[in-house]
């Protein structure tokens, strides 16, 4: 568990773009439970059930059926930005989220372009790039968390 702890502060996100993938995917009973369990929730306790929620509902997969609870960190990222844009309206915040596209760094190498290099040509386009969540506020620089690591982690790393 250290060395993933370790490895996390050499992990960088990194925005190449805004993901175009519109999916109001949210069953009644999410929804209810997301409005009794954030009220109150500050922005960072808010992105923190977000997560935690989207791990619980998902489990990753090459397609995406957020219906059956598979997704791949595309399905991840737009479930957890609905999610916590979800809660931070009830929470009046004027914070939002939103799925964006890039890559993933460990130590200055780009995981994606390692991926792609090791991979049969039918998965090269599986890996050539990767989707995480983008938290903007208006005066503030944005900031990225990803929930399809977070999971495969166990809640250890996925907040950058």
């Amino acid at each position: 568990m250290r060395l993933i702890i370790l490895l996390w502060g050499l992990i960088s996100l990194i925005k190449i773009g805004d993901r175009d993938y519109k999916y109001d995917y949210f069953p009644d009973d999410v929804k209810a439970e997301i409005e009794s369990n954030t009220i109150g929730y500050s922005d960072e306790q808010i992105i923190k059930y977000s997560l935690d929620l989207t791990s619980k509902l998902l489990m990753f997969s090459e397609k995406n059926c957020l219906e059956k609870g598979e997704a791949n960190c595309v399905g991840y990222a737009v479930l957890c930005s609905n999610i916590c844009n979800y809660a931070l309206s009830i929470n009046n915040s004027t914070a939002r989220t939103k799925p964006v596209v890039g890559y993933i760094k460990i130590c200055g190498i780009n995981i994606c372009d390692l991926a792609q290099s090791l991979v049969s040509p039918e998965y090269k386009n599986f890996v050539k790039d990767h989707d995480f969540v983008e938290y903007y506020k208006e005066g503030q620089e944005s900031t990225f968390f990803d929930p399809s690591l977070y999971d495969y982690s166990n809640g250890i790393i996925g907040i950058n």
